[in-house]
């Protein structure tokens, strides 16, 4: 492959006017939204994070992402262009949104949402993949 000869700048605008062009900015928009909103209906609920959970959290992200040692997870970050504290922002509110859907799940009447077609069709499929896992090996 060719090595590039030149770099680029990119603005926020071009990726914002890009993401608006190919229909993927409304959708970006909405998830960071909804993600505001359940987390701090989290934090109104008293909801918290430990250290504890937070550290087991970015744990687990930095194994996903295979960033092994604290060099690579700084590596990462510098090429992505995230700061640590970005970092640990992001992985709170997932954790407060996780809270707080436990919580929801507790409060609320499930058998209507059981009793729908799609959830009845979801776990028929889901029956049906572990047996055929089970008849394969």
């Amino acid at each position: 492959m060719a090595k590039r000869e030149k770099e680029f700048e990119i603005s926020v605008a071009e990726v914002v006017d890009y993401l608006r062009i190919t229909g993927e900015f409304s959708p970006a928009l909405r998830e960071v939204v909804q993600r505001k909103i359940t987390a701090d209906a989290a934090r109104k609920a008293k909801m918290k994070v430990t250290a504890k959970q937070l550290q087991k959290a970015a744990d687990a992200f930095r194994i996903a992402h295979g960033l092994n040692k604290a060099r690579d997870t700084n590596k990462w970050l510098k090429e992505k262009g995230i700061s640590l504290e970005a970092l640990e922002e992001y992985l709170e509110t997932n954790l407060l949104i996780d809270k707080f859907k436990d919580a929801l799940n507790k409060k609320v009447a499930k058998r209507k949402y059981l009793e729908t077609q799609a959830i009845k069709e979801t776990v028929r499929e889901m029956i049906y993949q572990d047996w055929i896992k089970k008849e394969m090996k």
